[in-house]
């Protein structure tokens, strides 16, 4: 009996460690094409920024729709990751040819401990996280609402108080998404591959969220 529930519980443990594996050897993929599309971002100018911007939204949705036909999937996931690093290479290169070079050093440094500490909190906590979905999607509602009347009204303590508001925002989604990632057994390749965009996007917008925040600029 001992040696049955010690099977079962190393049988548990591993498929938990497969989802985490394998969402986070996606996440490391997208990675690397961010970084090489904010390698190219600065060069291709103002219009390559909207065609990025727009671009990612529209293969955001496409991923959605064909998250299960592969391998478009993942040739989706790489295009989208490389368009939203082009749009992070215009940004970074604003704040660097600004002379913001530390501010991006202390945002990035910020958003990796924020990012491990949440992830670890939300992969180790017993809890089901599941019931905050709806309440986070609220919040994010707001605040891009309350992003977009910011863009029309010329008030930096509203966009300081709209980033900090989003920075944690973002960090409660990453201990969300990774307790999601904790709990679920058996995904499929589409499924790993939206659970890793969940996680990008998390960080992400927590990056700017910070490099708005440490350098009081509206971005």
């Amino acid at each position: 009996m001992a040696s049955w529930f010690g099977s079962s519980t190393y049988a548990e443990a591993a498929r938990e460690q497969s989802t985490l594996a394998r969402v986070m050897g996606l996440l490391g993929l997208a990675a690397v094409f961010t970084a090489i599309g904010a390698l190219f971002g600065p060069a291709l100018g103002q219009i390559g920024f909207w065609v990025a911007l727009i671009g990612g939204l529209i293969i955001i949705l496409a991923l959605r729709a064909a998250r299960d036909v592969a391998p478009l999937n993942l040739i989706l996931l790489i295009v989208f990751a490389t368009l939203e690093g082009i749009v992070l290479g215009q940004v970074l290169e604003l704040y660097i040819s600004a002379g913001l070079s530390l501010i991006v050093f202390q945002a990035a440094a910020a958003t990796a401990v924020a990012a491990l500490t949440a992830g670890v909190v939300g992969y180790t906590t017993k809890r089901d996280l599941s019931n905050l979905g709806g309440f986070l999607l609220g919040a994010l509602v707001i605040v891009i609402v309350a992003s977009l009347v910011g863009l029309f009204i010329q008030a930096p303590l509203l966009w300081t108080v709209i980033s900090a508001v989003s920075a944690i925002l973002f960090t409660a989604f990453l201990v969300y998404d990774l307790n999601r990632i904790a709990r679920i057994q058996g995904v499929t390749e589409g499924q790993a591959i939206m659970l890793a965009v969940s996680v990008y996007l998390d960080i992400y917008n927590l990056f700017l969220d910070l490099l708005t925040l440490l350098s009081g600029r509206r971005r």
